[in-house]
């Protein structure tokens, strides 16, 4: 192995920070918050219906669940699980489906019905309990609220409001949050706390009264149903009687609250903040986790509404509700309707419609109400606007109100409302529109001032992105082809001076502009890296002509078309996975194109090429499937005795590491032992065993970092046996983390790279010293970067959110907690990529290749796949699919970045390896 040099040392710091922040880069541009702050607020109404509220929430409640009859898995009785919520529906009440948007994740649900506002996926990865920014909610506006529930969500609105004093908290421990325990604790903690508080003020006079005060909230946030979705699917009858109980719960707390106030002036929402896919995930925008259900009764609060004759759709025909008219909201819409029942201010930064069909009251009052919802939202636009005004040199007005001001907007509605009030009810249908017209102009002028810069930042990302990939092409055939490591040009005086104005004109635009740190730095990669690239163009030219002096025109023109053919074919398989195994049967047949000779070596790769083929075809969602995970058990534990065998025959290995090597075996064994109780006990709804849960992480803690300490201590350098510690390394880990298929796809994914690393050496010796030329290198790193994208699709995944279950995780950390769990789910996500580097790295050596060249080309080229992303990215129709565009671009990007780490990790785990010199033997034949 040879020393770094200064020039790849650069490329991989530059590459890696490069990296990182343009990962950023289309949550800054595309999916910038609208907040924004110092806007005057406007009361709801000066009559507010209801003293005090109380907000409902079943977390992961579907709404079809709630309405449906259901047939129960276990008693087979049918019926409906919520008959009191169904009776207020009837009776009572307004209903209909709360439409949620991506990411339909608990943060994002409950910042929309209590904010109003839609938090943008930026905003999100800001933090998960507290407030990553700074926004109003319906809680803050509230005289006092009272919450109860998952420490996740209630410490954000508790500490976001202006007086941490005004929003209290009962929170249970994270230990409550079991997956492998009931549900249904979760949800009594709350009632009791609930109830507990209510007995509590009578002992209190000072309770009491604060309890008492007009405008209070009471917020219930109920996981039960979440965390039995999650652990049991919602079609399990652990979900349907955690929706039993809490229904059960709402009659006996409607019947509380009456009698503790002794009035009938609290009002009820009982709703969701996302639903549930049938496999029991949810994050996409799939319309299982969007549709939730929505009762509001109460003071204030419309009867049920009589339709003429039966409405219905397939999706809610089995609901027997067509009778009841059905009024859908948008999540955010609840704030309004919130807002309204108790007669507080609209919160600064709601984008609520407030849902007249709920509301219970004169025509004047109701339009009055919505009229000052519209000024509330209108209120932020004019904020936003003097903002942009201030930081530019020219602004343009949004066009819709340069046609029509939304003065003429607001003094026309504020017209029809007096009239309407004094008897003109004709004016309603118009009032209505106009009113709805000037809140979707003022959301669409939010929506431009906010991407007002677009084009400009767009543009210097662009240049990023096309900088990187000549700047590090250029890197690579200094170093790799030219043998120039340690020649380090001189920018000119010329240089630096045009690069240097850009550089000022540009900083000083965004400073005007009141940019953040971020932008900065995007426009700092493109000047680094052009100037970089005009300073070494003479080497650029060079390093062109000596990389392609030995190779045809024909085979130029082939070579380009299949770069274009791989890496466009590569972004539509992003889309479509069927287009993975279409490149995969073509690649069965390039050894015997590229005049492999070797009849058994083209018939495996054939063979598994087909079987490989087939992995990107499964469904992303998978089912727990043990007789799976112990094929690929059993697929990896005979392959490795089989190799073990082939070494001891081939006389590679001492006997100390022969001795690793069975203890390595060992642990695939005992591993799978493991989670073959793990999962049984899981599955048969006992909980995670205390000795299953330790005997799994001792054998991950042996297997990744004891066993492969001893290897280093008496390191066998041949590369098979390197290949296969490195195999078996991570083969435990792998297994305990699998759902279903994703360890065969491990033993086949390793065994393809190795027969891709004999095959190619294969090509090598058939090649006489004039043939050679770095046709060879091109095709190896075509293939290496599609591998590069299996490794991540061939387990199944795809862009999305809901796809990557945490049923293994439960094996190991049965109580909730994300970055753990995430932490488990990257490292099983990884692990492919190590292999495909090691394999790379293999192939360095025995092609007599230098190191790093292999994984160098691929870098300098992936980012193809990153800019096509970048533009193809959507900002406007369904949230599924803008969803899977910004997942898209993230892997894209991150396969980059897991290629420049990674690659380094193989570097480590390859250190002193050696190779049968078989191509320069054969060559010295010759």
């Amino acid at each position: 192995m040879v020393a770094w040099n200064r020039p790849r040392t650069t490329l991989l710091t530059v590459g890696i920070l490069f990296h990182l922040f343009y990962l950023w880069s289309i949550f800054d541009i595309y999916f910038v918050s609208p907040l924004v702050h110092g806007m005057s607020l406007y009361r709801s109404t000066e009559t507010p219906p209801a003293k005090r509220l109380f907000l409902i929430v079943g977390d992961g409640l579907r709404a079809d669940t709630t309405f449906d009859n259901i047939t129960h898995p276990v008693s087979h009785e049918s019926g409906y699980l919520a008959p009191f919520i169904r009776s207020i529906v009837r009776e009572k009440g307004t209903y209909g489906v709360s439409h949620t948007r991506m990411p339909t994740e608990s943060r994002p649900g409950h910042v929309a019905m209590i904010a109003g506002f839609y938090e943008d996926v930026s905003a999100v990865t800001k933090g998960w309990k507290e407030n990553p920014v700074d926004f109003d909610s319906f809680f803050n506006q509230s005289t006092h609220t009272y919450s109860f529930g998952s420490p996740d969500i209630l410490p954000m609105f508790k500490e976001g409001a202006t007086d941490p004093e005004k929003v209290d908290a009962w929170m249970y421990g994270h230990e409550y949050e079991d997956f492998t325990q009931s549900s249904i604790e979760l949800d009594a903690y709350v009632f009791r706390h609930l109830y507990q508080l209510f007995d509590n003020s009578t002992k209190d006079t000072e309770l009491d009264f604060q309890i008492r005060q007009d405008g209070n909230v009471f917020f219930l946030h109920l996981l039960g149903c979440d965390t039995a979705g999650h652990s049991y699917r919602p079609y399990s009858a652990e979900y349907y009687d955690n929706v039993k109980y809490i229904d059960e719960q709402v009659e006996i707390l409607v019947d509380k609250v009456a009698k503790f106030f002794g009035d009938d002036d609290t009002a009820f929402i009982f709703t969701a903040d996302h639903g549930m896919s049938a496999f029991g995930s949810h994050g996409d925008g799939h319309p299982n986790n969007t549709r939730t259900p929505l009762v509001a009764w109460g003071a204030g609060v419309n009867k049920p509404v009589k339709n003429s004759k039966p409405v219905a759709d397939n999706y809610t025909e089995s609901w027997n509700l067509a009778d009841i008219q059905r009024n859908d909201v948008k999540q955010a819409d609840i704030t309004s309707l919130m807002s309204y029942l108790i007669g507080t201010n609209y919160p600064a930064n709601s984008v609520g419609e407030l849902p007249l069909a709920y509301i219970n009251t004169n025509d004047g009052e109701k339009f009055q109400a919505l009229y000052n919802n519209a000024r509330s939202i209108l209120e932020q636009y004019l904020v936003k606007e003097q903002e942009v005004i201030e930081s530019q040199f020219v602004y343009k007005e949004y066009f819709k109100f340069e046609e029509r001001s939304h003065e003429s907007y607001l003094n026309e509605i504020h017209a029809m409302i007096d009239k309407i009030a004094k008897g003109d009810t004709s004016l309603e249908p118009q009032v209505l529109k106009l009113t709805e017209e000037l809140m979707t102009v003022t959301l669409e002028g939010l929506q431009y001032l906010t991407t007002y810069n677009w084009r400009l930042i767009r543009t210097i990302v662009t240049f990023g992105f096309i900088g990187w990939i000549i700047y590090s092409f250029t890197i690579f055939l200094k170093v790799f082809i030219l043998a120039k490591e340690d020649k380090n040009n001189k920018p000119s005086l010329l240089n630096v001076s045009v690069f240097g104005s850009i550089g000022l004109v540009l900083n000083y635009v965004l400073y005007y502009q009141r940019s953040p740190f971020n932008f900065y730095m995007y426009l700092l990669f493109p000047l680094f890296m052009w100037s970089q690239i005009f300073t070494d163009k003479d080497a650029f030219i060079q390093g062109i002509k000596s990389f392609f002096k030995s190779i045809s025109v024909a085979e130029r023109i082939f070579i380009g078309i299949c770069i274009v053919a791989i890496y466009e074919s590569i972004v539509y398989g992003f889309f479509h996975r069927w287009i993975f195994t279409f490149i995969f049967i073509i690649l069965s047949f390039y050894p015997l194109i590229c005049g492999n000779k070797s009849v058994l070596s083209n018939a495996a790769w054939i063979i598994t090429s087909c079987y490989i083929s087939t992995f990107t075809l499964y469904d992303a969602v998978k089912i727990e499937s043990l007789t799976k995970i112990n094929v690929g058990g059993i697929f990896i534990i005979l392959g490795s005795l089989h190799s073990i065998g082939r070494i001891v025959k081939g006389k590679l290995v001492s006997y100390y590491s022969l001795s690793l090597l069975i203890t390595q075996v060992v642990l695939v064994i005992l591993i799978l032992l493991t989670t073959n109780k793990s999962v049984e006990s899981l599955q048969n709804r006992t909980g995670l065993p205390r000795d299953a849960q330790i005997a799994g992480w001792s054998l991950m803690v042996l297997s990744l970092f004891i066993v492969p300490f001893l290897h280093y201590l008496k390191p066998s350098n041949h590369y098979k046996v390197r290949l296969l510690i490195i195999f078996l390394t991570f083969a435990p880990t792998f297994i305990i983390l699998t759902i279903s298929f994703e360890s065969i796809f491990y033993f086949l994914f390793t065994g393809y790279v190795v027969q891709w690393i004999e095959i190619e050496t294969q090509i090598k010796k058939s090649k006489s010293k004039e043939q050679e030329n770095y046709a060879q290198l091109i095709r190896i790193s075509l293939i290496g970067f599609f591998l590069l994208q299996i490794a991540f699709f061939g387990t199944g995944n795809v862009a999305s959110i809901s796809s990557f279950s945490l049923d293994s995780v439960y094996r190991l950390l049965p109580i909730f907690d994300p970055f753990p769990m995430g932490a488990l789910l990257m490292l099983k996500l990884i692990i492919p990529y190590i292999i495909l580097s090691t394999g790379l790295g293999v192939l360095n050596l025995k092609l007599s290749i230098k190191d790093y060249t292999i994984s160098t080309l691929i870098i300098s080229t992936s980012d193809i796949l990153s800019l096509n992303f970048f533009y193809l990215l959507r900002t406007e129709g369904s949230w599924l699919d803008i969803g899977v565009t910004i997942s898209n671009y993230c892997l894209a990007i991150l396969s980059s970045l897991f290629m420049l780490t990674i690659e380094m990790v193989g570097h480590i785990l390859l250190k002193n390896v050696i190779v049968e010199q078989e191509v320069d033997q054969e060559k010295k034949k010759q």
